[in-house]
């Protein structure tokens, strides 16, 4: 199919959107020392150039900025230059930003003034949307025991842009908010309602999109399943938990193994899951056993401090679906693997939101985790996308799979 042109017209953002403030000092996992790759533009170079003054912020300018001139950097023109912890030259011991003090946020590249905010246009609206690997947003989703809300308003003229896309992506805002509807129907557990989106997802990927009102009957179909989900057998999918915790370790394998700032994190979850416990690297990782028991006896601790509620945990999926501009609609393939993408972000979040509890049954220390892992994994698509693909090749992107994937 040809693609289309789609009008934008119109601002969406969750309620929250508005409220959000960085905690700076506060944060105990400031994004600063996140040992990600901050690159900028070179008006951004140069504006920072222009604002230094401070003989002491000069100095820490002349090693804490340097120039990209290899092509990989996709046109970027300068990076902050990060310390062997990951930390950017700028932050002060008290996690402050010497760059800002001095010469205020208008002087930030663009980049660190927007995280965790991310504003882009797709089919449903000029989207501004906030990113759960922050402490601040996670703070956020844990105050709204109701639900989130989202707000739409019409965009000023200036700012209305056209859009190239498949035309099935014309049709994006309502199968959007559709599921967006189906993993905040309370009705249902979490991972049960996880699991209905598969069902429904998977049949929006056999529709013949050529058919007229196939949407529209899907939609209409969709309805019906959420009113009455024992329509969808859920319950004879199957469960098992110790392939759930198997493909949890593997991933924090890869987190562990890949990702050097969370590396302190992710070994803590190892160590909560050993039988080893923290021992657990004495015979090498390729030898680690998994203590079934006390995972059971975690996520008991997990629920008590949740208050047997999924509200939260329905909060980061609804907040990591928005940012991800779930569901993809540019082809039947990549509508389903962005499916198995969210159930992987789920489940791996949920495997190491029990895990954390082996050290700390608390707020602050499932924020830390939660954090570790959005940075691991929610910002490195590459690292998703290889995670998702290794899952395809082993024949396990079925629905049974995924069955299986949010929760055994």
């Amino acid at each position: 199919m040809d693609p289309v042109d789609i009008p934008v017209r119109t601002a969406l953002m969750p309620l929250c959107y508005k409220d959000f403030h960085c905690l700076m000092g506060a944060c105990r996992d400031n994004c600063c020392a996140a040992g990600w790759e901050i690159a900028f533009n070179k008006k951004d170079y140069l504006r920072i150039k222009r604002a230094v003054k401070s003989r002491e912020l000069k100095a820490a300018l002349s090693g804490g900025v340097s120039r990209l001139r290899d092509d990989a950097f996709n046109g970027f023109y300068a990076h902050f230059a990060t310390g062997p912890e990951g930390r950017c030259a700028f932050q002060r011991e008290d996690g402050l930003c010497r760059l800002q003090l001095e010469c205020g946020a208008e002087a930030l590249p663009m980049v660190c003034r927007m995280y965790p905010r991310k504003i882009t246009y797709t089919p449903a609206a000029r989207e501004f949307s906030l990113s759960p690997s922050c402490e601040g947003v996670l703070e956020q989703l844990w105050n709204l025991p109701q639900g989130i809300d989202f707000w739409e308003e019409d965009l000023p003229r200036a700012d209305w842009q056209t859009i190239e896309a498949q035309p099935r992506s014309a049709r994006f805002a309502d199968i959007r908010s559709f599921c967006i509807d189906v993993m905040q129907e309370r009705s249902l557990p979490l991972s049960r309602r996880m699991l209905l989106l598969g069902v429904l997802l998977q049949r929006l990927k056999e529709t013949d999109w050529a058919e007229e009102g196939a949407v529209d009957g899907w939609l209409a179909w969709g309805g019906e399943q959420l009113r009455d989900p024992a329509a969808a057998a859920l319950e004879s999918l199957p469960r098992d938990r110790l392939g759930f915790l198997t493909g949890g370790v593997r991933v924090l394998l890869n987190l562990y193994e890949n990702h050097r700032p969370g590396a302190g994190v992710y070994r803590s979850l190892f160590a909560a899951l050993s039988a080893d416990g923290e021992d657990w690297e004495k015979n090498g990782i390729g030898k680690f056993s998994m203590d079934t028991v006390r995972y059971q006896e975690l996520e008991n601790r997990l629920e008590e401090l949740l208050g047997h509620s999924d509200a939260f945990f329905e909060n980061l999926m609804v907040m990591t679906a928005f940012y991800l501009a779930f569901p993809l609609l540019s082809g039947p393939e990549e509508l389903w693997r962005s499916y198995v993408d969210l159930c992987m972000l789920y489940g791996f979040c949920r495997f190491a939101a029990v895990c954390a509890c082996g050290q700390e049954a608390g707020r602050e220390r499932l924020f830390q985790v939660l954090v570790a892992a959005g940075r691991g994994l929610l910002h490195n698509k590459q690292r998703r996308d290889w995670l998702v693909r290794e899952r395809l090749a082993r024949g396990e992107g079925t629905l049974a799979h995924m069955a299986v994937l949010l929760g055994g």
